[in-house]
């Protein structure tokens, strides 16, 4: 629960000032000495402990401090043993669910007169307050309006903390949290330090070998220097079977997953292989990537994991990973590490393979080309075709010699589209969509890659076509099924919804308030948000398929806000949130189809209100743009913000931000619809800081006009 401390006697409360002053007095004299020592971050979080657990006369405590993404950083427990006793998992539950987590989230202090009632009580495995009624006081570390972790007392017994322990340990907290944010800051400096001359030494030795079998091991023992895990690993890809081969491994287990493959499709290291991106799981039970084989072999279970690839010029050529850090959890810095270890061995790898490949390379590439499944075709820089495999004669069923006569621009009336041969990079393949004629003059959907290469003493271009016939036809049989569904829909909601309001009209004796009425009300108000969301997709689908808007007429601004405000109306009162219309008076009308903006505003209120506390203002505004051809449009909240690395992604299907509260729902749906709706009337829409804190949506619409 959260407290709030009453007033005590004047007395009394004199005696208590007096002897909080002499604590902070001490708590200060303490934080200043450390500091001269060096601002050892652990010895000070020692030392705030012991001091609070003894100022307070309890029994042992706990301090957690977390870095800026909400992960646990530093964990420091008065029992040194049990520290080693705590899993990742139970780390991420308390963070969650937990006491301190609360307390972090909340910025608000928490005691509670028994943990044996309390929900959010998270006994560590074997503690006896799992047995027994404890009291605790758990405060956080506040800097800048931020926390930066939270202070945990325990003590024997029901009810054992009083408002005087509660002022006192507040105090600590407040003294000591400065101080805890300086030296987490200067370990984070130093660390960095240490990560560049690991680096610089890492790029040296590694650089300087062809050897592939010594790099990845002089690389696995720059990684564990900084990342302490349980185990490491690299696997590099099989081309020829599109497989993950483990090739070294140290820590538990290394024996045995030696020699690992995994297809590149499963398990999280298959995962950052396909997509080329590194990734951090800090609890594999809850990710569905994680695969279990690893840990089926070794008979070691892995809790967390990171893993970085190892890409050359576009190509991924392997993965590192870790798992099961020492310390507990895994940091973005810890992944940010990774990451660079990973870029320096690629290069490195890059040049061993292709060095111990050299001799067969033109050898293998004439194997390849013939035996491959997709038709290739090679021209020069005009577009002449000199050659081409097997697959590309039955695949379009020209003779040899017919074909040789071609030119790249008779098999792709598209071709246009392209930028001048010539300019084709052999870095980097172009890649695009087109589809080739056959001889029968039928149109082959396919993907090409196209690459310049080195053949003799001439450059030749290297088309790779990629029958995608099926996919095409797949993702119109499920644009289509997609339509169906959301369109068969709208007839039996419509049908709920008609009889609820006609149910309510035959219920004249259910009073408002009353459970009945509010059962209804709930039916009524979810059906209609659940018609929004199915027009919601309807619009997606036909804005993405590039149809234009229908019913667009001049519509007044004013009164659309009021019929936003008179639907939200619920939710500002349940959430005590307060509303604000701004509108600059004399707004011409905007040109726009009224349902379809209605649902935008509608999405941005609600959005603004699911992070608003109570006692928050959201501001609608309207004014007219700077071209003077458009009104702006603003939606401003006092909530959390968005995080700058938000602000493009959150526009996407199914992208929402990570905010770290379970109890945050959606599809990522609401803003991805606000985006093809407003830029479909010829608008733009944004996201920014808003002054003095939260978040500020804008939009433009078309002014009427004379239309």
């Amino acid at each position: 629960m959260e407290y709030s401390p009453e007033r005590q006697n004047p007395i009394i409360e004199e005696a208590e000032d007096s002897e909080r002053l002499r604590t902070l007095y001490q708590v200060t004299s303490m934080l200043k000495q450390v500091e001269a020592d060096g601002l050892d971050i652990n010895l000070i979080l020692l030392r705030i402990l012991d001091m609070a657990v003894n100022q307070l006369n309890a029994a042992e405590g706990s301090i957690i401090v977390v870095n800026e993404a909400g992960q646990v950083e530093h964990i420091w427990l008065s029992d040194d043993k049990a520290r080693d006793l705590l899993s990742n998992i139970f780390l991420q539950n308390i963070l969650r669910t937990g006491v301190a987590g609360q307390v972090i989230n909340n910025q608000q202090p928490i005691v509670i007169n028994n943990t044996q009632d309390d929900e959010h009580w998270l006994p560590r495995p074997g503690h006896i307050t799992s047995l027994e009624p404890w009291s605790v006081i758990c405060v956080p570390f506040l800097v800048r309006n931020r926390a930066i972790g939270a202070i945990t007392i325990h003590k024997p017994g029901f009810a054992q903390f009083d408002d005087h322990d509660l002022n006192l340990l507040t105090a600590i907290s407040n003294q000591a949290a400065s101080t805890i944010e300086n030296a987490r800051l200067f370990e984070q400096s130093q660390r960095q330090l240490q990560i560049a001359a690991l680096l610089n030494e890492a790029s040296r030795v590694i650089n300087s070998s062809l050897d592939i079998d010594e790099i990845m091991h002089t690389l696995l023992a720059h990684m564990n220097e900084f990342l302490n895990a349980e185990a490491i690993s690299i696997a590099l890809v099989d081309n020829a079977t599109n497989e993950l081969v483990y090739q070294v491994a140290e820590g538990v287990g290394a024996q045995e997953i030696v020699g690992l493959r995994l297809p590149s499709n499963e398990g999280l290291s298959g995962w950052v292989m396909e997509h080329g991106e590194a990734a951090l799981v800090s609890d594999t039970s809850r990710d569905s990537r994680f695969n279990k084989t690893g840990d089926e072999m070794t008979g070691y279970a892995t809790h967390a994991m990171i893993c970085a690839p190892m890409e050359f010029k576009g190509q991924v050529l392997g993965t590192i990973q870790a798992i099961n850090p020492v310390a507990g959890v895994f940091s973005e810095q810890d992944l940010g590490l990774l990451v660079n270890l990973a870029n320096i061995a690629s290069t490195a790898i890059a040049n061993a393979q292709q060095f111990a490949q050299i001799q067969v390379a033109e050898a293998r590439y004439t194997s390849l080309f013939q035996d491959s499944v997709d038709p290739i075709i090679l021209t020069d820089l005009q577009g002449e075709i000199v050659e081409a495999n097997q697959c590309t004669f039955s695949f379009l069923g020209y003779g040899r010699d017919t074909l040789l006569d071609l030119f790249i621009h008779d098999l792709h009336p598209d071709l246009g589209k392209l930028p001048q041969l010539s300019s084709i990079s052999n870095n980097e393949p172009t890649v695009f969509q087109s589809e080739l004629v056959n001889k029968e003059g039928a149109a082959i959907p396919v993907e090409v890659y196209v690459k310049r290469m080195e053949y003799g003493e001439n450059d030749l271009l290297q088309w790779i076509h990629h029958d995608i016939s099926k996919q095409v036809e797949l993702e119109q049989m499920r644009d289509d099924l997609t339509a169906m569904l959301f369109h068969d829909l709208q007839g039996p909601l419509g049908n709920i919804i008609s009889s609820l309001e006609l149910l309510s009209y035959e219920l004249p004796e259910v009073e408002p308030g009353s459970s009945q009425y509010e059962m209804l009300d709930i039916a009524r108000r979810s059906s209609q948000r659940l018609q929004a969301l199915i027009r919601s997709l309807l619009d997606i689908t036909h804005l993405e398929a590039g149809h234009p808007i229908n019913e667009q007429k001049p519509v007044n601004i004013n009164p659309l806000v009021d019929d936003v405000y008179e639907a939200e109306r619920p939710n500002f009162e349940q959430r005590r949130v307060k509303f604000v219309k701004a509108l600059e008076p004399d707004l011409p009308p905007v040109y726009v189809a009224e349902d379809m903006i209605r649902r935008v505003l509608i999405n941005l209120v609600n959005n603004a209100l699911k992070y608003s506390p109570g006692d928050k203002t959201i501001t609608v505004k309207a004014q007219r743009a700077d071209d003077d051809g458009h009104l702006l449009i603003s939606v401003q909240d006092e909530g959390i913000g968005i995080p700058e690395e938000y602000r493009e992604t959150i526009f996407l299907k199914f992208e929402r931000v990570d905010r770290g509260d379970p109890t945050s729902k959606g599809l990522g749906l609401g803003l991805a619809f606000c985006r093809l709706a407003v830029e479909a009337h010829d608008g733009r829409i944004w996201v920014q800081d808003a002054p003095g804190g939260g978040s500020l949506f804008q939009f433009t619409l078309p002014v009427a006009g004379d239309r």
